[in-house]
């Protein structure tokens, strides 16, 4: 595998888009936790438009990558939208309990997941 999947991978990893993520969101763990004690509906909604736009931003920049893989400025802003999203992990388990966010947030995830990673697909 080379640095550039491996680092993809990791990055994936850290924002909980692997398929243990998906085996996450069915265990039994979330069914003892009150979902509605830590975020509103609007809360998640913002968050899901927030992830929607930085995932398009991520998505451009690979796709720059791919194309121009010397332009320092776009490896600058690919750190920068690493940068953005670090925090964010324990906010989406949060949220991810919520059937209005799960859904969105997976149909996201796999979006951009198929995006940056196409050479992963089986």
């Amino acid at each position: 595998m080379s640095n550039q999947n491996s680092t993809r991978r990791g990055f994936l990893q850290k924002l909980g888009l692997t398929v243990g993520a998906a085996a996450l969101l069915e265990s039994e763990a979330l069914a003892n936790v009150n979902p509605n004690r830590f975020s509103t509906l609007k809360d998640r909604s913002a968050f899901l438009e927030k992830y929607e736009k930085w995932v398009n931003e991520y998505i451009e920049v690979v796709e720059i990558e791919k194309q121009q893989a010397q332009d320092l400025s776009n490896k600058h802003r690919i750190m920068e939208l690493a940068d953005q999203a670090d925090g964010w992990q324990d906010q989406i388990k949060e949220y991810v309990k919520h059937d209005d966010f799960k859904n969105k947030y997976l149909s996201i995830s796999k979006r951009f997941a198929d995006a940056i990673t196409p050479e992963l697909e089986a």
